[in-house]
């Protein structure tokens, strides 16, 4: 029996169907298959990646050193160069809020600008005597504040002597940090003659510098240079008081939890 044209037509498009079917099914299985496979893959090591150069190749151009290689287990800890991490260092290693600021002082007496500023020390003594014995009578109206100057300028040269000699004498870093009784009492001394000598100095500001049969009159050499000489004493004071402040709360702030 004949089978009419229309339907070979018919059944010959669904057979083509079928096959192109099939076919994108197969190749959606194997892209799947290749997906899983790149999946699973392990990575490919370091020397094999392209643009670098195995180990054995030398070590300039290959791969980075390993930690263990690099550092060593045996070194000591690294130093703090700066005042800044010193002063945390110290706040580290102390014992309280007083052994803290008696660490920080002794830093900060070990730098360059305080020794700068002790080289001035040892020429400030030297200059009040020089000027207290030139106008010893030149201040009817305070004839303390010459004096003053000379006082407290040998005790001031004394007590440099002093310090020297002991530092000289002395090898071990603790026995310097210890006070000698007799360097206490010139201390006390010190401080209680400069605070006579603000009294003398602020009592009579501002003198009488040209008329010299004036009861007010004091050499303007002298009283200026005594004022300033103390008031830079307070001046200093607060300067090393604020800086002191800045580097407690900066140290505190600054430090890991």
């Amino acid at each position: 029996m004949a089978t009419p044209v229309g339907e070979e037509v018919n059944l010959t498009s669904y057979q083509d169907s079928s096959l192109h079917f099939q076919d994108e099914e197969k190749s959606r299985t194997a892209i799947m298959i290749d997906d899983q496979n790149s999946l699973n893959a392990s990575p490919p090591p370091y020397s094999q990646v392209p643009g670098t150069v195995p180990i054995h190749q030398g070590r300039g151009s290959g791969p980075p050193p390993s930690y263990d290689e690099v550092v060593n287990p045996n070194a000591p800890p690294p130093t703090y160069q700066s005042l800044f991490g010193q002063v945390r260092e110290a706040r580290k290693n102390s014992n309280g809020v007083l052994d803290f600021i008696r660490k920080v002082i002794v830093l900060i007496l070990g730098t360059l600008g305080c020794s700068v500023v002790i080289g001035i020390t040892v020429v400030i003594p030297f200059s009040m005597i020089i000027i207290g014995s030139s106008y010893i009578d030149a201040c009817p109206a305070e004839n303390k504040i010459p004096i003053y100057l000379i006082v407290a300028g040998v005790f001031g040269v004394l007590k440099n002597i002093l310090n020297f000699w002991s530092r000289c004498r002395r090898t071990d870093e603790e026995d310097q940090l210890k006070q000698n009784p007799r360097d206490t009492i010139l201390n006390c001394f010190l401080f209680a003659w400069f605070i006579a000598g603000c009294v003398w100095i602020y009592k009579i500001y501002e003198p009488e510098y040209d008329d010299v049969s004036s009861p007010y009159y004091c050499n303007k050499t002298v009283y200026l240079f005594s004022f300033w000489l103390v008031t830079s004493a307070y001046i200093i004071l607060g300067l090393l008081t604020g800086c002191l402040c800045c580097l407690t709360v900066s140290s505190v702030f600054s430090s890991p939890e």
